[in-house]
């Protein structure tokens, strides 16, 4: 099947809270269907293995993260052999009241952009089965992509009745459809909802931050003006007028007065809509946000966590998209290979990572589940790399052998009354092989039918083992996925530094001279990645030869450098790492031997003194390298 791109969770709509609700329904309280909803399985199709936990089943509730108890309702058009959906979700039997004005409601999405699942709704007075199908929809749509959109219906015609409510998903091989939320009510004549409200988690200080609301119009009549207060322990309360929110559509809403601090400060601040159109709000919803100001604006680095496979077909494109982020970025850059299902899993990070597909990827833990490429990973970096953060990250590794220390240091540029943060280390490897068919590469790209990919269009499918090449392979948490407990302290002061050395020993089938250590700061409450660093395991601690011929030129130099050096039929790395041992670009050739010419992306590295080490086997060579 051609499907590229696998991505389950979803994003819910927050502080749902309807007055005069008649029926509601979240798919919550198991990963069955809700007593009274029954499922009709129309088509008869199988699930593609790339769906294979809908089993047979038209419509399951399934989570929406693993291990989490907030559920929808899925279903899917992917089958095999491709195939049109005919499936149907129905409610129980609903008393619509015979006055006011009442409405069904949901939220639905579609979690693939380039495969949408549409799906049409019905209502019926009668029992919906297999031989009684009602005809008639009230609504046709394709899904909304990637976030959940509310859609509803007006029951004005089933006033006094008692009724069904039937979604089918009639696509023709998409993916998958998510429905949640599903709510009967009565419609009051003001009423905004909440949603959410956005602020920035962190800002310089005297800094405006504009506090914008999602705003959803769920009364009858548009939205026109709002009054709006948000508290710091101070009301800040305006009138917001000129709007025009029409009844079930949403809109963001900028707050007039900025929220802004000229000291260093932690604050909490809680948002409410107190009066829609001049009236009482009928929901008044509130939401909480916090906002660090911080002293020194500090330098932050994106990490991109891949999924991939040695039997994901469609993988190789996760390898060539992260050789370029390499390449393209070597110093604010730093990407892990998370292996799934294939020798070089690591079940504690695999488990973490929770990725629904492959290849798929997170994006400093903030952006989950993402879809991969070139175009999609420098999106994703350029979204992330200027955000403001409150705290820099060091690290230096020395190792004895096979023992190696990591040594990590925060430094936080905010204060915290009571922080949950931690600092963990992940371990990767680079030129890692192997034998056998598990090493095996399947690749989509073979022959060129699916286009030009780093050259995996030249190989066959699967490349094998012999051929085969990994780089950036995770390969250790120290401090696990979430970081080390206790690692950070709950009260920070502005500009404290906080230290913590990690242990790990190399396997011994592993080499140590082409790892490296990722220092991470993880935000425990989100479970974000702040900031990163990374440190090559031949920055220090290693015997300096001079038998390799080494040569870096030019020097000074810009742009990039070249590194020549002779090999023995041996593995080595190259390394450039700033003086105080992080390392801003590397690369690894395997099994060489001879004269040997590398090149070295430095664009971007600050003017300065730099190290270019060549390593070997426990011995290296290093040489002073002058960026201008």
């Amino acid at each position: 099947m051609k499907k590229l791109l696998f991505t389950v969770s979803a994003l819910l709509l927050a502080g749902h809270s309807f007055s005069q609700t008649i029926m509601s329904e979240n798919f919550d309280a198991a990963t069955t269907l809700p007593t009274g909803w029954t499922q009709l399985n129309i088509d008869g199709l199988t699930p593609a293995t790339g769906v294979s936990f809908m089993a047979t089943s038209a419509w399951i509730a399934r989570p929406k993260a693993t291990g989490s108890t907030d559920n929808q309702a899925v279903s899917t058009s992917w089958y095999t052999p491709a195939g049109t959906s005919n499936d149907w979700l129905i409610s129980p039997s609903i008393a619509v009241p015979a006055t006011g004005v009442n409405v069904v409601q949901f939220d639905a999405m579609a979690p693939d952009a380039n495969y949408l699942d549409g799906f049409k709704v019905y209502i019926s007075t009668s029992p919906i089965t297999a031989s009684s199908l009602p005809t008639t929809a009230v609504l046709t749509v394709p899904a909304a992509a990637n976030t959940y959109t509310s859609y509803s219906a007006s029951l004005a015609s089933f006033a006094g009745q008692n009724i069904y409510v039937a979604i089918q998903n009639y696509s023709n091989d998409m993916y998958l459809l998510f429905v949640d939320n599903f709510k009967v009510r009565t419609v009051v004549n003001n009423d905004a909802i909440l949603s959410s409200a956005s602020l920035n988690r962190y800002s310089a200080v005297s800094t405006n931050n504009n506090l914008v609301l999602d705003v959803k119009n769920d009364g009858a009549n548009a939205i026109t003006a709002l009054t709006v207060n948000w508290n710091d322990g101070t009301d800040h309360i305006q009138t917001i007028t000129g709007l025009n929110i029409a009844s079930g559509a949403s809109a963001n809403v900028t707050h007039p007065t900025a929220v802004s601090y000229a000291t260093v400060v932690e604050k909490n601040i809680n948002v409410t809509i107190t009066a829609v159109n001049g009236a009482v709000d009928a929901t008044n919803v509130t939401a909480a946000k916090k906002i660090n100001t911080v002293s020194q604006i500090v330098e932050k680095t994106v990490v991109i966590e891949e999924g991939t496979g040695t039997w994901c077909v469609w993988c190789p494109r996760g390898a060539v998209a992260m050789e370029y982020m390499y390449d393209t970025y070597p110093t604010r850059f730093i990407g892990v290979a998370v292996h799934n299902g294939d020798p070089m899993t690591v079940t504690e990070y695999d488990n973490g990572a929770d990725l629904s597909g492959f290849p798929g990827c997170n994006v400093d833990r903030a952006l989950k589940d993402e879809s991969v490429s070139k175009t999609l990973f420098e999106g994703y970096y350029n979204t992330r790399k200027d955000i403001t953060i409150p705290a820099a990250i060091a690290a230096t590794a020395t190792w004895n052998g096979a023992n190696v220390s990591v040594a990590v240091t925060s430094t936080f540029k905010t204060v915290f009354a009571n922080a949950n943060y931690r600092l963990g280390v992940i371990m990767i490897e680079d030129k890692v092989t192997g034998t056998g068919a598990a090493y095996n590469q399947a690749n989509a790209y073979a022959g060129g039918t699916n286009g030009v990919m780093g050259g995996f269009e030249s190989l066959p499918n699967p490349v094998p083992a012999a051929q085969m090449v990994y780089d950036h392979v995770g390969r250790a948490l120290l401090g696990g996925y979430d970081g080390q407990a206790a690692s950070v302290p709950a009260s920070i002061t502005n500009n404290q530094a906080v230290n913590y050395t990690f242990n790990y020993t190399v396997p011994a089938t592993s080499k140590r001279y082409l790892m490296s250590a990722i220092a991470v700061l993880i935000d425990n409450t989100t479970g974000e990645i702040i900031n990163a660093t990374k440190v090559a395991l031949t920055a220090a601690g290693v015997e300096e030869v001079a038998t390799i011929g080494m040569e870096v030129y030019p020097n000074p130099a810009s742009g990039s450098v070249t590194v020549k050096f002779d090999a023995t039929n041996a593995d080595y790395a190259v390394a450039i790492t700033d003086l105080s041992g992080r390392q801003v670009a590397a690369r690894t050739i395997t099994n060489a031997n001879g004269s040997q010419t590398v090149e070295m992306p430095i664009e971007g590295l600050a003017t300065g003194n730099y190290l270019v080490t060549v390593s070997s086997n426990g011995a290296s060579f290093t040489q002073n390298l002058m960026v201008k």
